[in-house]
């Protein structure tokens, strides 16, 4: 899966997955400026919803990336795919915790891995949807750039040749990437969502062996405590009659 339709579906929950701070970069401000233009309703609806908007304005205050066009389409990706990215998260800490309970109880998972499987597959398809109408605009607004460099009569022969050429590699890398996201994009999806119920599965498995680490010390601890009363009963005193 490409790493725009995957990791920017999760970008909103990973600080691991912000850029390093640049001085003129993102901060709040610009942050929730780019929501207020290209997802408002993310701004009203943390407006009632204390939870929702702690998720925001951490978000807002943690973002680090440089100020230049590509992280700002970046970052309205972010913005447009913010509910989704609680989405994603908020299935996964489901999918955990009743994977988890099924495992302690015995319980066969394979109902609920489809179930899981086919609601983040669901989610994962509004990004790839998100993502492709972006990079579509990406390209027409490098094309546009392309345009009033060509007519501007104020750059040097040398100047104008470099911002073409420049411009024309942009629009390249996009219109490459959106062939990549069209191609096969069901199955892409459908790997991408395997990828993220195997991820939760992992961290599942981990809890699992801890789990049975704490129970194993447990039940050894309670034998050498057993065995230590024994030891005493066994070399007790009789009570003088």
């Amino acid at each position: 899966m490409r790493r725009s339709l995957f990791l920017l579906a999760t970008l909103a929950m990973s600080s691991a997955l912000y850029a390093q701070q640049d001085a003129n970069g993102y901060n709040r401000e610009k942050v929730l400026d780019i929501f207020a233009q290209y997802n408002p309703v993310v701004l009203e609806n943390a407006k009632n919803n204390a939870d929702y908007n702690a998720v925001l304005e951490n978000l807002a205050v943690s973002y680090q990336a440089p100020d230049t066009e590509e992280a700002r389409f970046e970052l309205i990706s972010v913005a447009r795919n913010f509910d989704n990215s609680i989405r994603l998260h908020m299935l996964s800490e489901q999918y955990e915790e009743t994977l988890f309970l099924s495992a302690v109880n015995g319980v066969d998972s394979a109902a609920t891995d489809k179930y899981f499987t086919r609601q983040v597959s669901d989610v994962l398809a509004r990004v790839w949807a998100v993502t492709v109408n972006l990079r579509e605009e990406q390209a027409k607004e490098y094309k546009r750039q392309l345009s009033q460099v060509k007519k501007d009569k104020t750059l040097s022969p040398a100047d104008r040749s470099a911002k073409i050429a420049a411009l024309k590699a942009k629009i390249k890398a996009v219109k490459a990437e959106i062939k990549s996201l069209k191609k096969d994009s069901g199955e892409q999806i459908s790997a991408s969502a395997q990828a993220y119920i195997q991820q939760a599965q992992v961290r599942v498995q981990t809890r699992l062996a801890a789990l049975s680490v704490s129970a194993e010390e447990t039940a050894s601890l309670q034998t050498e405590q057993a065995s230590n009363l024994q030891v005493k009963t066994n070399h007790k005193k009789p009570v003088a009659k």
